[in-house]
């Protein structure tokens, strides 16, 4: 007698229906962690304009809303977010990129507010980050919630 070998439609069927289990609930997780390090870009950069303002001004004994006065550049290549203190913006054009209400920089001889926001899932929703001159980094509009 000849034994046959190999898998029945319903064994195949079995593990095509567990992996797309298991691409259900690895698919959401993934996505939510692109994001979240998708963010560092603007924490990164909002805490090195705060420490480019907070030296400014130890110097002139004033806040500075141009980021080429206070030698401030983003490193790296820009890739979601725009960055703003008062009139100057650095990062991806507001054209594409535009300034959600949410966000009002600005620079004077007491305190700054620089802002940094942009669409990091790719839906409606805009990440509006802000950093003060008393270091409180903050969401303004969550993307991933």
């Amino acid at each position: 007698m000849r034994k046959n070998k190999g898998f029945t439609l319903i064994e195949l069927m079995i593990v095509v229906a567990i992996i797309a289990i298991l691409a259900a609930i690895a698919i959401p997780n993934f996505l939510k962690f692109v994001g979240k390090t998708r963010r560092s870009e603007v924490k990164y950069n909002l805490e090195a304009i705060y420490k480019a303002e907070i030296s400014w001004f130890g110097e002139y004994n004033t806040f500075e809303s141009n980021f080429t006065t206070i030698r401030w550049k983003p490193a790296g290549t820009i890739y979601f977010y725009t960055f703003s203190v008062g009139a100057a913006t650095e990062g991806l054009a507001i054209g594409s990129n535009p300034m959600p209400g949410a966000a009002t920089p600005s620079a004077t001889t007491s305190g700054f507010s620089a802002y940094g926001w942009g669409n990091i899932d790719s839906d409606g929703i805009i990440d509006v980050w802000h950093i003060n001159d008393r270091k409180i980094l903050s969401v303004d509009v969550d993307d991933l919630s």
